[in-house]
């Protein structure tokens, strides 16, 4: 019974979309791709519903949690046509990332698979998040630079998740940003 009403507050919050990306080209930033601050998460899902959690956020309520039994935080999935009507090459993906202690070692994930069906990787990176987040317990900003083959095209799926990997610990994320590069 918990488990679906937890089930019906994600898929409710999933359909509420004031982070939309037409809602994100109306700012003065024509740079935005897209946010994400798990209150509400256009685009966001594929992964196990207990990655959502009220523990910690950075702002708000809500952010993403990856342990040992729960290995892939809530994904990010859109076809690249679908964040930019524009070819992408140069991206930059922002957040803010919690580890909770040394075996706290997770992964920012970016990856463009050839289709939404086709998983024939087009592009990949994990990015270790100790390599920048070095306190434990305090929210840390980092930045992670994409450079996109230019064989990336608009029908390619773009993934991006937190990854558990080997993590002994918890790994938190939030106000996560995605950006053309400058």
């Amino acid at each position: 019974m918990r488990f679906s009403i937890f089930l019906a507050l994600v898929c409710g919050l999933s359909a509420c979309n004031s982070n939309s990306n037409s809602a994100n080209r109306a700012t003065d930033d024509p740079a935005l791709l897209t946010t994400a601050d798990f209150e509400q998460s256009i685009g966001w899902g594929d992964a196990d519903p207990n990655s959502l959690t009220t523990e910690k956020a950075h702002s708000g309520h809500w952010s993403v949690r990856v342990k040992p039994d729960v290995p892939f935080g809530y994904t990010y999935a859109r076809n690249l046509s679908e964040i930019s009507k524009t070819p992408l090459t140069r991206l930059v993906l922002d957040a803010w990332v919690l580890r909770t202690a040394a075996g706290s070692t997770a992964k920012l994930v970016v990856q463009v698979n050839a289709s939404p069906t086709d998983d024939t990787k087009v592009f990949y990176t994990a990015f270790p998040v100790e390599q920048t987040v070095t306190k434990f317990g305090e929210w840390t900003a980092v930045s992670v630079p994409i450079s996109l083959p230019t064989s990336a095209a608009g029908a390619n799926r773009m993934k991006v998740y937190l990854w558990n990997d080997q993590s002994t610990a918890p790994t938190y994320l939030d106000d996560m940003t995605l950006r053309k590069a400058q």
